[in-house]
């Protein structure tokens, strides 16, 4: 299983929805996928349809030695095709108290990656984080292959960009020396405004092998979708958020089948 923590230090860039819509492309190539929800704000979570409601919570993976990742890992409910599935491990709404029980633990940093280790049936583990810098965020860094950072095109994502830059490096010097960067990519993009070009011609510049060809147009279907605990492919098969979103995931699995990018 690879897995890929979705991060980004900086708020509404897309984190959530480009997890949940990676997951259901990554399926739709027929991946099996297991989307883990490590943001308290529980906006994967709440934005995806299981078939059965979830009984443990990623709380409960992290914080109890007996409980594996099988006993929190619940189907979701989706249409597909080509043999692949997504599963989900929720958020709960008190990781905060999580946090501060993991920070006073030595080694706290792995208990993910140690839950994580034995799993086979999967093909991809996908890690939405929180914002802020915390032990559940080093957790799914400690735990992963790869980053992927969305951003928006907003000038203040690159000073996101930046700050999840510095976790990165840190993260890899100190603790995961095998962590790689999969890829930047915008995830919520105005290509008319001029102040969007800007900054997409500076990420560009500054990032020319990270940051993926393909992009996420700003969209209001994809909000919309997950107001309906849907992806885009479900909801609006047809809208352009959907290629879009197809075009990412194929770019990513590229570099996934290329070993990535340093």
């Amino acid at each position: 299983m690879t897995t890929i923590t979705i991060a980004q230090r900086k708020g509404g860039n897309g984190k959530s929805t480009s997890t949940l819509n990676l997951a259901h492309a990554f399926a739709l190539a027929g991946k099996r996928v297991l989307l883990i929800d490590l943001d308290d704000q529980k906006n994967s979570t709440s934005a995806i349809a299981t078939l059965i409601p979830p009984q443990k919570s990623v709380e409960d993976l992290l914080l109890d030695p007996e409980v594996q990742l099988d006993a929190t890992a619940v189907p979701a409910s989706w249409s597909g095709a080509q043999g692949g599935s997504i599963s989900l491990v929720a958020a709960s709404g008190s990781l905060s108290g999580a946090i501060r029980e993991l920070d006073g633990e030595v080694g706290s940093h792995l208990v993910l990656k140690e839950k994580l280790y034995r799993a086979t049936d999967y093909d991809l583990c996908l890690i939405d984080t929180s914002p802020t810098l915390n032990i559940l965020v080093v957790n799914a860094l400690c735990a992963s292959r790869y980053l992927f950072i969305p951003l928006s095109s907003k000038y203040f994502s690159l000073q996101g960009l930046a700050q999840t830059l510095e976790a990165f490096a840190k993260v890899r010097a100190r603790l995961n020396p095998a962590l790689s960067i999969l890829g930047l990519a915008f995830v919520i993009s105005d290509s008319r405004a001029s102040l969007a070009k800007e900054v997409i011609a500076k990420a560009r510049e500054a990032y020319p092998s990270e940051l993926c060809d393909a992009s996420v147009g700003q969209n209001i279907k994809i909000e919309e979708a997950q107001v309906q605990r849907a992806s885009i492919f479900s909801y609006a098969p047809a809208d352009r958020g959907s290629a879009q979103y197809r075009a990412l995931a194929d770019e990513l699995l590229t570099r996934l089948d290329s070993g990535g990018e340093a």
